[in-house]
């Protein structure tokens, strides 16, 4: 799209030097080709970091397991050390949701700083899969493309 309305702009430039009637109207063209760079541009930047938006993602999904398991230590210890007050609860708990339950384990800084990095990366995550979903849109804006 982008680039067929820069081949305009160009034809209308070249139009216009040849119509000898280069005057006041000649400029609009200009302006509109050197925005429409500015625009390709912007657009050619955001695909480039679309392309590396898989391994960031795999990146934070990572991360995210490894604050799992330090949170899924913490809690076994925690447990094992308060056996007999959390023998009702089954395996299949989220380490995540048993760190909300308890208080005790709610007020440990290094829980509480391992759940804000948690909770940022899967904010990033998301942001990082709508710019992936936006891809076609950029393609799109630049050459009619998929």
């Amino acid at each position: 799209m982008m680039i067929l309305l820069l081949l305009i702009s160009i034809a209308l430039f070249i139009l216009l030097l040849c119509a000898d009637s280069f005057d006041e109207f000649a400029c609009i063209p200009l302006m509109g080709f050197i925005i429409k760079m500015g625009v390709i541009v912007f657009l050619c930047v955001k695909l480039v970091n679309i392309k590396v938006i898989d391994e960031t993602i795999e990146l934070y999904t990572k991360q995210n397991q490894e604050i799992e398991t330090k949170i899924e230590l913490v809690i076994k210890q925690y447990m094992e050390h308060e056996h007999q007050t959390f023998k009702d609860l089954t395996n299949n708990d989220s380490y995540i949701t048993l760190v909300t339950l308890y208080p005790e384990l709610k007020s440990d800084e290094l829980i509480k700083e391992e759940i804000r990095l948690y909770e940022e990366n899967n904010k990033k995550i998301i942001s990082l899969k709508e710019n992936k979903i936006n891809e076609k849109i950029y393609k799109w804006w630049i050459y009619f493309g998929k």
